[in-house]
């Protein structure tokens, strides 16, 4: 295998973005693209300057701490989610998202979706399955969001055993060389015939 094809490539990148993430329920990972170019990336976890759930240990959570039910999550959490948190970001530095493509590590909730469509983004590519308690909520909202027509492609992607493991093996390496540098000093020459052959057989493949 060459290379990740560029769904696994930003959901991987999504992935790691959601190792900053502060929340202790469920770490999550947003990028936002255009064209194949990264415009913005988001992780849930609490707004500037407010304490995090993680800085009170692994398995703090303040609306559960509290007895706040799933009905109510909204109004306690101190999350603020992935998605959001992606789409702040590009409004701070003043990047427009019209026609953009988001790929998040996990569906959207309705409230981050109807964000999404208000930011112009028009394709949505996650890899979990948003699932509350209320499964005839859950598919309600999924219905809406997959029939809306300001999206254009609402799906599920995944990363290969392949690519995973692949993305696996760089982040164990390192970025030592693995040919052997060549001498500026010493000239050599250029072998035209072969590179002919590349150029020719380059335009087959592209």
């Amino acid at each position: 295998m060459n290379r990740p094809s560029w769904h696994e490539y930003f959901l991987m990148l999504a992935k790691l973005v959601s190792a900053r993430s502060t929340c202790n329920s469920r770490k999550t990972g947003a990028v936002i693209v255009r064209n194949n170019r990264i415009l913005a990336t988001g992780y849930n976890g609490a707004v500037h300057g407010a304490p995090h759930c993680t800085d009170r240990g692994p398995n703090f959570c303040l609306r559960r701490s509290i007895g706040a039910h799933d009905g109510d999550k909204y109004n306690y959490c101190l999350s603020s989610h992935a998605e959001v948190n992606a789409i702040d970001q590009a409004a701070r530095f003043g990047i427009s998202l019209e026609n953009a493509s988001l790929y998040c590590t996990l569906e959207p909730c309705n409230w981050c979706f109807k964000q999404l469509i208000q930011a112009g983004i028009r394709e949505i590519y996650y890899e979990e399955a948003y699932e509350s308690k209320n499964r005839e909520f859950d598919l309600y909202w999924r219905q809406i969001m997959e029939s809306d027509e300001n999206i254009q492609v609402f799906d599920k992607v995944s990363i290969s055993d392949e690519s995973r493991e692949m993305m696996l093996r760089v982040l164990q390496s390192s970025s030592a060389r693995t040919m052997a540098a060549t001498d500026p000093s010493e000239s050599g020459n250029i072998q035209i015939s072969e590179l002919q052959s590349f150029v020719k057989n380059s335009k087959k493949v592209f």
